[in-house]
């Protein structure tokens, strides 16, 4: 996986438009310290997907990265929230990965 650059314009105007849209973590509600996350990795198979405002979601640091249950750590709690959740856009990513060949 390539290493991202957080600093690029394209993933600045990225997650600009993910906090536009989820406002706070998709999961808990909380606002601060937010970070984007991809649901599609970001990686050269799905490079289209990469800033596509349909392929990320906004998470607070325990949900993204640091708590048990984070879509990091525990990528299948997080399959399970979407599904539950957010089905649409889970769905999406999904058919997305799949029209590439998983």
């Amino acid at each position: 996986m390539k290493k991202r650059n957080f600093k690029s314009k394209d993933h600045k105007e990225w997650r600009a438009q993910l906090m536009d849209r989820d406002v706070t973590c998709i999961v808990c509600d909380q606002g601060n310290y937010l970070n984007a996350h991809h649901l599609i990795p970001a990686c050269k198979k799905y490079g289209e997907y990469e800033y596509d405002v349909d392929n990320g979601v906004m998470l607070c640091p325990s949900h993204h990265t640091l708590g048990l249950e984070s879509a990091h750590k525990n990528p299948f709690w997080f399959y399970l929230w979407m599904k539950a959740n957010r089905p649409l856009l889970l769905e999406l990513a999904l058919s997305r990965m799949l029209y590439h060949g998983v």
